[in-house]
């Protein structure tokens, strides 16, 4: 039972990652879409770097934004990454590169995040912009390589460091997102089983809506935080100072 559930699940996501059906496949999948869509929106403009770009699920978003945008990951992921890039590394581009750096779930499994704070900040122009988003109230994944979580105060302490001012910092998730959030998937395999994902999307949007609710009324939301998603801006020029 454990074998076929586990196959199916895997299946969903493959079938469906890069696709808008990938954000209704799960609770926090639909949450995470949901705080992130209206910060690529919002910030994402000219030349882009796609940071860690893994199956490329939030490519299509991006390119909503503009068209010049290069993904790379450690490894190929999907077959349309652009290049092979270690993103804990020293990163292959000159100075002042992009105009945006992405990172989305990668800094955790840097062994020193704050060395890529600093190599992002360098490949950022003048008035650039870095989304990036880390975890914190989140299971292992990826071992043995993860190895941090962070608080708000922690990004932003990495963020000044680097010489980044700190725009804003979203916060997604909290408890009651993390508990409902097994009975979500649950739920969508059990549809995906029978033939019936068209009926996710309801069952998703049910299972969100009841964890905000409670996140919101026992104020759960920041204190158990799935994820944060900060908005950094490098200086425009050299005396504008962070902070």
């Amino acid at each position: 039972m454990e074998a076929r559930f586990n196959r199916i699940w895997l299946r969903l996501n493959a079938e469906t990652v890069g696709r808008d059906d990938h954000w209704w496949i799960a609770l926090q999948n639909r949450a995470f879409f949901e705080d992130m869509a209206p910060v690529i929106r919002k910030w994402v403009r000219g030349r882009v770097l796609d940071l860690g770009a893994g199956r490329l699920a939030w490519e299509s978003l991006i390119r909503e934004q503009t068209d010049d945008c290069l993904s790379v990951d450690l490894t190929l992921h999907h077959p349309d990454l652009d290049a092979l890039v270690d993103a804990t590394a020293v990163l292959p581009f000159r100075d002042a590169s992009f105009d945006v750096v992405f990172c989305c779930s990668v800094l955790e499994h840097a062994p020193e995040p704050w060395n890529a704070f600093s190599e992002i900040f360098r490949v950022l122009k003048p008035g650039g912009t870095a989304i990036i988003s880390l975890p914190f109230v989140l299971h292992l994944h990826d071992a043995p390589l993860d190895f941090y979580r962070f608080t708000r105060f922690g990004i932003e302490r990495l963020a000044l460091a680097s010489g980044f001012r700190v725009e804003e910092i979203v916060v997604n998730g909290g408890l009651f997102h993390l508990f409902l959030n097994v009975p979500s998937v649950v739920m969508s395999v059990s549809l995906e089983a029978v033939g019936l994902r068209s009926l996710m999307r309801t069952s998703t949007r049910v299972w969100l809506q009841a964890a905000r609710f409670f996140d919101r009324v026992f104020r759960l939301h920041e204190p158990f935080a799935s994820n944060h998603i900060a908005v950094l801006r490098k200086a425009d020029n050299v005396g504008e100072k962070s902070g």
